[in-house]
């Protein structure tokens, strides 16, 4: 279960929206906002993951596939790496190109945030062949003859197991529409 936060425009931001054609979402459900959510990952293949350890942020773009809400990244090393043994708490963003000269309301656009898990795909080679299933690029690799040559790298997977999203396409009617997992609150609630 998700709760679904839809921020509402007061009545100079209505009439704003409706004189440039914008009809914003006053409420959605778990299911169909999900569905946008997953359509939007499906749409994409690169996220700008953001780690951090020590203090110290790093950004990195990524290759990334998902199966529903849940995110996989397969890489050979990196300092992400070191972030993440150190602090599973990731976030990241995901955006469309955005030209404001051509449409000023036209950005589109999702971050989440989740904590993250990683394993070496030979330590775990029956979990990396059922996530691998999901990845776009199996039928590159057997276009370009480099199934074999990808099968003999020991991969870096990174699960990322989503805590909310945050998603934005005002064209769409969606602005900063929040999806916040249940679970999640719940145990914030108890630490008060």
């Amino acid at each position: 279960m998700a709760k679904i936060i839809v921020p509402h425009a007061n009545e100079r931001e209505k009439e704003m929206f409706k004189k440039l054609n914008i009809t914003l979402v006053d409420s959605i459900s778990e299911q169909e906002l999900e569905k946008v959510l997953i359509d939007y990952l499906k749409r994409h293949n690169v996220l700008h993951l953001a780690t951090c350890r020590d203090n110290e942020p790093r950004s990195t773009p990524l290759e990334y596939f998902n199966n529903g809400l849940t995110v996989y990244i397969s890489s050979e090393g990196g300092g992400k790496f070191a972030n993440l043994k150190a602090n599973s708490k990731v976030c990241y963003s995901i955006c469309d190109p955005y030209e404001p000269a051509e449409d000023f309301f036209g950005a589109s656009g999702l971050q989440g945030w989740g904590i993250a898990s990683t394993f070496k795909k030979n330590d775990d080679l029956k979990r990396y062949e059922v996530i691998h299933q999901y990845s776009r690029n199996r039928d590159v690799l057997k276009k370009y003859g480099l199934e074999e040559v990808a099968s003999r790298i020991n991969f870096n997977v990174i699960t990322i197991e989503l805590i909310k999203i945050r998603y934005l396409d005002l064209r769409k009617g969606f602005r900063n529409v929040m999806w916040e997992r249940e679970e999640k609150r719940k145990g914030e609630q108890d630490k008060m």
